[in-house]
């Protein structure tokens, strides 16, 4: 019965003093600790959320790896989003836009909203 009295003692003893650490250290440390004690969630980034970052990064106003510590993502991610935020701007300037494939059936549709329109009456 002694023993578990003392873990308990030890595991109150250490969650008082990750209290005292979060509460009066750095920021950074701060930040560390909070994530090693609330559980990790990860949501999905927005559309508007990558291109935020990505265009954040290609300001170079903050180093990459900064960006990235700061936004709580990989290197790796954000470069991927730079990769399909390029590749996405390409697309669109040589005007392979899903707006402009469907074009020709929004001119179908409306010919035949037209034949429709005399054959009802």
């Amino acid at each position: 019965m002694l023993w578990i009295a003392g873990s308990m003692a030890i595991v109150l003893l250490g969650t008082v003093l990750m209290c005292i650490l979060i509460l009066g250290g750095r920021a950074d440390d701060r930040m560390e600790l909070s994530k090693l004690i609330e559980p990790s969630i990860s949501l999905p980034f927005s559309a508007e959320a990558k291109i935020r970052v990505v265009l954040e990064g290609l300001h170079n106003e903050i180093s990459v790896s900064d960006l990235c510590k700061r936004e709580g993502i990989s290197s790796v991610l954000y470069y991927s989003w730079l990769r399909d935020f390029m590749e996405a701007g390409k697309a669109r300037l040589r005007g392979d836009s899903l707006r402009n494939a469907t074009q020709s059936r929004v001119e179908e549709l409306k010919e035949e909203n037209v034949l429709l329109k005399v054959v009802v009456g």
